[in-house]
């Protein structure tokens, strides 16, 4: 087994381990499902790589777009801070995964 397929478990298994975030409030509703929707997409790509079967490229990407709306949303109490910190901690074990299965894709 080479070295990026071993990271490329080891984040996927680190990333398993973690529950996913509670939302504290109505407000971040939409930032857990944004959250939800990227888990399943890589998740659904790492399964078709652990197959075998071509990936999607477009979609084993890191998404930016949700990491900036994470960071630029304003907590309004300790609850949602505390949500948005492990909201972010959680995508960070996401972009993890997705930096490995990249290196492992380009390996192949």
């Amino acid at each position: 087994m080479s070295v990026n397929r071993r990271k490329l478990n080891r984040a996927w298994e680190t990333l398993r381990a973690l529950p996913v975030p509670a939302i504290a409030t109505d407000r971040l509703v939409d930032l857990h499902d944004d959250l939800a929707y990227y888990d399943t997409a890589i998740a659904e790509e790492m399964r078709e790589f652990v197959r075998g079967r071509k990936t999607n490229p477009t979609r084993v990407q890191i998404d930016m777009e949700l990491d900036e709306t994470l960071r630029i949303f304003k907590p309004e109490s300790a609850a949602e801070v505390e949500c948005r910190r492990e909201l972010l901690r959680y995508k960070r074990r996401i972009d993890e995964v997705v930096k490995e299965l990249m290196r492992a894709i380009d390996g192949r």
